[in-house]
């Protein structure tokens, strides 16, 4: 027995000896296989651990204005978020940073446990605060805490205020990608190419604020310049919403337009809130509205009749009160069209110039007749009524010019006088400048040029200008729209010391059937809403100076309160275009001396080619 217990510690002691040696060789093997054999793969897989790739954002581009003035650019905003693959002691750290952030839509009480969920987290990447304030990202960055961090990233920021020209500039997402207005439209030009960055990190997690490599460069988008000016748009905005203010009205619209560029100045759209306050629109009205003109078209009705050596502005002819047109409809229907001038007079002799100026229908509708419904629906289509612009920008309307088969009996009546069409802002305001620009139409132009990093300007191309009426009939209607505004309903659209030339229009609204009003007979009146009430949409187009246009412009007040008769565009519309043209021409500084030494001499040249002119008219 004695002799076998030593036998049984020595076995033990070789197993123990052989285990040790087992062991060491296996620790050298692996000492050898990763400082020498594999050590490229456990160096690469270290480097993976503490090197990573951050994007490079490339930066937006600016918009700028016509002089330069930045309108919309972008600049860093801190954002604050975490990786909870690195971080520990998250409650901790929730109730501190709780102190410090006040997370939007989320209760006091509850942040701490809020942001303890994004701890939790199975992710790598959470956001605590997108959009932080520097002051609070500085305070958050000074905690020192462990896996929580500071990025920046580009937002974009309207220079003049997020009101001016909100419509028209249009807005980003959160990423920065364009989703409205010429933020959308241009988004490719706009937008930068994202560059690739390594960085490495600290044991805890943090940026070691050493240089990484830049593996691919970031590239800045394109700045883009509009034709706006940015004083212009900035007191078109401030006049227009103090006329909606003081009219009740329920949105209002202005263009201002260089007749012989098709550049536009400025382009407002703005509407009353329901706490009654009036603001941009985030839609651009100025191009997306659509709605019947009224009388405004009667500029384009006579613009055709003279072009056609159909009559001239002295032309005289008997006119009666009243129009009535019995018809057959499309599905054999007997019907009665009647139109009305606003005051009774029977029959009486008129001039071509008495007609435009004091707004007669009836005596438009009869000269329309004389010009038949093919030639207006041709002098329309060439003014740019039917078909969206060149501007191409989000959500264009088209307006509404229904093809000449479809026109019924009554229809080339009601065009005449600006029903039976819709038009959008844009397209009535540019139809306008082919009055000023001696007959020849220039498409409208928000965009002159896009610059990109390097320098390289890029112009934009519009289609090609088309002659639409001749020089001596846009100058006989020019002569005729001044009466308008000496002698008719412009009245009010006066400058002191200027020859304004403009037209009103006073149109009812059209409502869907149903939003409009049941008649005893079980018929819809779209003119009229649930109530069994008139809504008016109320314009003045025109420009200025008269005989050497530089601006063209469109003043829409949609849905003024209907009180004592001041939803008329003469009421409500003119003094507001009065107004903004007396702005402009002191602005731009444009004299008047020569506008009056002008309006002198085309007074005898409308005189002389009247008398050259006249003719036996038919009755």
């Amino acid at each position: 027995m004695g002799g076998k217990a030593p036998y049984a510690a020595d076995v033990r002691r070789h197993l123990l000896l052989a285990l040790f040696g087992v062991c060491v060789v296996f620790i050298s093997w692996r000492l050898i296989d990763l400082s020498i054999l594999d050590k490229g793969e456990y160096a690469e897989k270290g480097v993976n651990q503490r090197v990573i790739q951050r994007e490079l954002e490339g930066g937006r581009g600016s918009i700028l204005d016509r002089n330069g003035y930045e309108l919309a650019i972008s600049f860093p905003q801190p954002y604050i978020y975490i990786d909870p693959s690195t971080t520990d002691n998250g409650v901790e750290k929730s109730q501190i940073l709780a102190t410090y952030l006040d997370l939007p839509g989320v209760d006091e009480t509850e942040e701490a446990k809020t942001i303890l969920t994004k701890f939790n987290s199975p992710t790598s990447f959470e956001y605590l605060v997108r959009n932080a304030e520097p002051e609070t990202a500085e305070k958050v960055e000074e905690l020192g805490l462990g896996g929580v961090y500071i990025g920046y990233e580009p937002r974009r920021f309207h220079v003049s205020g997020d009101q001016l020209g909100k419509g028209v500039l249009g807005t980003v997402t959160v990423d920065n990608v364009g989703v409205s207005g010429l933020e959308f439209q241009y988004e490719e030009k706009l937008k930068g190419i994202s560059g690739l960055q390594e960085a490495e990190l600290s044991a805890d997690g943090s940026t070691i604020p050493t240089k990484g490599s830049v593996l691919r460069e970031a590239t800045q988008g394109s700045d883009i310049i509009v034709t706006i000016d940015r004083a212009l748009q900035a007191q078109v905005e401030l006049e227009l919403a103090t006329t909606i203010q003081e009219a009740n009205a329920k949105s209002g619209i202005v263009i201002i337009q260089q007749p012989a560029t098709g550049e536009i100045l400025a382009m407002a759209s703005m509407a009353m809130t329901e706490k009654g306050e009036v603001r941009s629109t985030s839609h651009n009205q100025a191009v997306t509205f659509s709605y019947e003109p009224a009388s405004v078209m009667k500029a384009m009705t006579f613009a055709g009749v003279i072009n056609e050596g159909i009559a001239d502005g002295k032309t005289r002819r008997e006119i009666p009160d009243t129009v009535i047109v019995e018809w057959e409809d499309s599905e054999g229907k007997e019907r009665t069209t009647t139109w009305r001038d606003e005051f009774e007079y029977g029959v009486q002799e008129l001039e071509v110039q008495d007609i435009l100026t004091h707004s007669s229908n009836t005596g438009t509708i009869v000269w329309g007749q004389e010009l038949g419904k093919e030639r207006l629906h041709e002098y329309l289509t060439n003014f740019g009524f039917g078909e969206a612009t060149d501007l191409s920008f989000p959500g264009e309307a088209h307006g509404i010019l229904h093809p000449i088969e479809d026109w019924d009996l009554i229809d080339l009546n009601t065009v005449s006088i600006g029903h039976g069409i819709a038009v959008s802002p844009i397209q009535l305001v540019t139809a306008y400048s082919v009055l000023a620009n001696d007959g020849v139409y220039v498409a409208p132009k928000l965009v002159s040029r896009i610059v990109d990093t390097e320098g390289s300007k890029e112009y934009l191309s519009n289609t090609p200008s088309r002659r639409v009426i001749s020089s001596s009939t846009a100058r006989q209607i020019a002569t005729l729209l001044t009466s308008v505004v000496d002698n008719g309903t412009a009245a009010k659209a006066k400058v002191a010391g200027y020859k304004i030339a403009a037209k009103t229009g006073t149109s009812w609204k059209h409502f869907h059937i149903d939003d409009s009003y049941e008649l005893p007979n079980g018929q819809f009146n779209p003119y009229l809403d649930k109530e069994g009430l008139r809504h008016y949409t109320s314009t003045v187009t025109g420009f200025f100076p008269a005989l050497r246009p530089e601006f063209a412009m469109i003043v829409i007040i949609d849905d003024p309160a209907a009180v004592e008769e001041q939803f008329y565009a003469s009421h409500v519309a003119a003094p507001l275009f009065g107004q903004l043209a007396s702005w402009s021409l002191r602005h731009y500084q444009v004299s008047p001396v020569s506008e009056l030494l002008l309006a002198e001499s085309a007074e005898q040249e409308f005189t002389i080619g009247a008398n050259l002119n006249s003719q036996e008219v038919p009755q």
